[in-house]
């Protein structure tokens, strides 16, 4: 979106000449560029799901089992993904420097935190299916059977929370590139026009 700005002011000395007439037209918001890369519709997102992370994280912290809730993963990256999701949101509301920039560093934030995340998980399913493996078989057969549904269980969320970190991930690359573009072309371009007008007399 580009809005473009008129100014004008009419100098006029005491002795009643014409002063310049100076006008600026051409005036532009980059920062209005973020927007292109539509931060309502991508902060619900994140904000949805930060808090299926959240909220799955609970039931999988309180298992007995090791797993990924064990450094508190699903937390902190659920959190990560709702702040980053609730200031795009503002942003679009209302765009403005500070915004942008806090956009970009949380962004930028959070994709380092999806790496870390990203094989948090996977080692929680590793841990998973070791803890399986290493299980004794041969006296509490009933026991073995629920256990392993409820390890299948597990391995599965964990599985949901790498795929929804991989999309986060795409999503937060690509609205940090929409703010660096905001950033980097916030000068404003002008054109200024100065035109004497005749004298009254």
């Amino acid at each position: 979106m580009i809005m473009s700005m008129n100014m004008a002011s009419d100098i006029r000395p005491a002795g009643g000449e014409g002063g310049p007439y100076t006008t600026m037209v051409g005036g532009s918001k980059p920062l209005h560029r973020f927007n292109r890369g539509e931060p309502k519709c991508t902060g619900i997102v994140m904000m949805f799901m930060g808090s299926s992370l959240f909220i799955l994280g609970i039931p999988m912290r309180l298992d007995i089992l090791t797993s990924s809730t064990e450094t508190f993963t699903p937390f902190w990256l659920g959190i990560l993904f709702i702040i980053s999701g609730l200031l795009y949101v503002l942003t679009e509301k209302n765009p403005s420097k500070q915004l942008v920039t806090a956009s970009l560093a949380l962004s930028i934030i959070s994709v380092l935190g999806v790496t870390v995340a990203f094989f948090e998980f996977l080692k929680g399913i590793l841990h998973i299916r070791q803890s399986h493996d290493y299980y004794d078989h041969s006296r509490y057969d009933n026991n073995v059977t629920e256990s392993g549904r409820v390890e299948c269980q597990l391995i599965r969320l964990e599985a949901v929370f790498m795929y929804q970190s991989l999309v986060g991930m795409v999503l937060l690359i690509v609205m940090t590139s929409f703010a660096r573009v905001a950033l980097h072309s916030r000068k404003t371009q002008a054109i200024v026009v100065m035109q004497y007008l005749p004298s009254p007399d």
